[in-house]
Order: C-alpha cells, then sequence, then structure tokens
C-alpha cells in the first residue's frame, strides 16, 4: 500500500501536471519527464510507469480527438505493429530487472539520443515527405521496447516525426495517436505482470486525474500556436535535456525497489 505525507502527495500533483502541459503542447515526454521524479518521491519503477499510463490515457486519447482531422492514419499502421511487437519485450526485461539496470539502459538511450542529433546538426538533414523503411524499423522497434521497459520510448518517436515535413497539428496528432494505441496494451501487461505493486499507484494517477488533465488543457492550447519549425526546435531542445537526464541519471542512482 503506498503511503504519502501531504508534501509528497503535493510533489506527485506538481510533477503530473508539468508532465501533462508537457505532453499536451510537444506530444510527448510527459513520461520520461515525470518517471524519474516519481522514482525520487519514493514511487518504484513499475508503479511510476503505471501512474504514467493511466495519466497518458485520457491526455493522448482528448489530445487524438482533437486533432483527429491532422491524422493520416494510415501512416500509423506500420508503426504501431512495430511498437506493438516490442513492447511485451520491453516489459519482459523490465520484470527481469533485478539482473538488469535501468539507469545504465537510459544512459546508453541517452548517448544514441546525443549522437544522432549532433549527427542532424553536423550533416543539417533537411525534413523530408518519406524516410527509409530501415529508419521506421530501428525507431518503431526501439520506441516499443523502451517503452515497456523504462517508459522512455516517445524520444524514437519524435526523432521519427520531425525528420518528417508535416505540419504541426500532423506531428502532435500522430505522437498522441501512436501512444494512446499502444498505452492500452501497455497498462494491461503491466497489470498482468505487476498487479499486486501497481494497483494501489493507478488508484492514486485516477484520483489525480484532474491535476493532470488540466496540464494537458493548457498544453494542447500552447502547442497548437507553435509553427513547425518551432515543434522542430523545442522536440530537439527537449530530446537533449533528456538525453543528459539519462547520461547522467546513474550518478544520482537510488533504491527503487
Amino acid at each position: 500500500m503506498l503511503e504519502f505525507s501531504a508534501f509528497e502527495i503535493s510533489a506527485i500533483l506538481v510533477i503530473l501536471f508539468a508532465g501533462g502541459l508537457l505532453q499536451g503542447s510537444i506530444a510527448f515526454a510527459g513520461g520520461v519527464f515525470g518517471v524519474p521524479l516519481l522514482l525520487l518521491v519514493g514511487l518504484s519503477l513499475p508503479q511510476a510507469i503505471a501512474v504514467n499510463i493511466v495519466s497518458n490515457l485520457p491526455q493522448n486519447g482528448l489530445a487524438a480527438y482533437r486533432l483527429r482531422h491532422d491524422i493520416h492514419y494510415r501512416d500509423t499502421l506500420g508503426p504501431v505493429i512495430l511498437r506493438l511487437i516490442s513492447l511485451p519485450i520491453g516489459l519482459w526485461a523490465l520484470w527481469q530487472a533485478h539482473s538488469i539496470d535501468p539507469h545504465q539502459i537510459k544512459r546508453v538511450v541517452g548517448i544514441i539520443l546525443i549522437i544522432i542529433l549532433v549527427a542532424q546538426w553536423l550533416v543539417q538533414v533537411e525534413p523530408r515527405k518519406k524516410l527509409h523503411p530501415a529508419w521506421t524499423l530501428v525507431a518503431f522497434l526501439s520506441s516499443g521496447f523502451l517503452a515497456g521497459f523504462c517508459s522512455m520510448g516517445g524520444a524514437f518517436i519524435a526523432l521519427w516525426v520531425v525528420a518528417h515535413d508535416w505540419s504541426t497539428n500532423r506531428s502532435r496528432g500522430f505522437m498522441f495517436f501512436m501512444f494512446l494505441i499502444s498505452l492500452g496494451p501497455q497498462a494491461l501487461l503491466l497489470l498482468g505482470v505487476f498487479r499486486n505493486e501497481v494497483s494501489a499507484a493507478c488508484g492514486l494517477a485516477l484520483a489525480a486525474l484532474p491535476v493532470s488533465m488540466t496540464g494537458t488543457w493548457l498544453g494542447l492550447y500552447l502547442g497548437g500556436r507553435l509553427p513547425r519549425v518551432a515543434l522542430r526546435r523545442v522536440v530537439h531542445a527537449v530530446l537533449v535535456l533528456i538525453a543528459l537526464q539519462a547520461i547522467l541519471a546513474p550518478f544520482f542512482s537510488f533504491n527503487a525497489e
């Protein structure tokens, strides 16, 4: 059973509001932002991921509905299948986490993100209409695995999306829909493996939905006013921060078991 002080509950509410604001504005990174902070408050990794899933389901549902006319559903079929294939593998790795250090995995992911972002900056890759299928394969298989294992799956989807010459709303709509479709299976798998550990955390997230959804509403308002170039720059800036956090996290690690 989860028991928190008034200060810890306040901290959780602030984290969920800020995560909703981030998710609503740029369509990803709410979990990557929130999960490490929830661990600091005292949740285990499965509990923090459960809170993130419960918060994100209505957030992405609302956002996908708001942007339903901007979503090109044919774009999502292959990526959804790839993400769902690798999601259970990531969850299995989370279950085996007694022999796998999540912080070290995040450090590797952070280094990969930095390398990709630096390469894009050096080569000055321009957004294009279509990407090579190999990049799609790598991006969404990696995304599914990391979503299941440590809730970092959105970073590679965001990189893939901003490499296209899509409008702001098409980019955000794609990401919202992608997360919405995969969150349901992820929630069922997580409950199946960690039911006793995450049940109370799910209740906590449900009780906090008014707070997280308020952040989402504000984020949707702000994000809808970002031009395409600005969205791409904001996404890249957030990815750099995510990568640095992932690389530096092991130096400030703690036991979240």
